[in-house]
């Protein structure tokens, strides 16, 4: 079972990346949280930020173009 919360280095090794460059560049970006002493990330912030750094939180919204039959069903 893959935890929900991650620590730091946890959450690195998610995103394929070195601590270092999750420092840099995701930790700034992402909001953590702690429990106790522990400084958390949520699997489904570092899924959402992924998404947006490789262009499928946008295209996913896109609206595809009607088409005639669309038109004619009212679709």
């Amino acid at each position: 079972m893959t935890p929900r919360c991650l620590p730091i280095r946890a959450a690195a090794e998610y995103l394929g990346i070195k601590e270092s460059l999750f420092r840099e560049r995701v930790a700034p970006e992402i909001a953590s949280f702690s429990i106790g002493s522990r400084r958390l990330w949520d699997r489904k912030m570092l899924d959402r930020w992924l998404d947006r750094q490789s262009g499928i939180e946008e295209t996913a919204f896109i609206a595809k173009p009607r088409t005639a039959l669309d038109e004619l069903l009212n679709t």
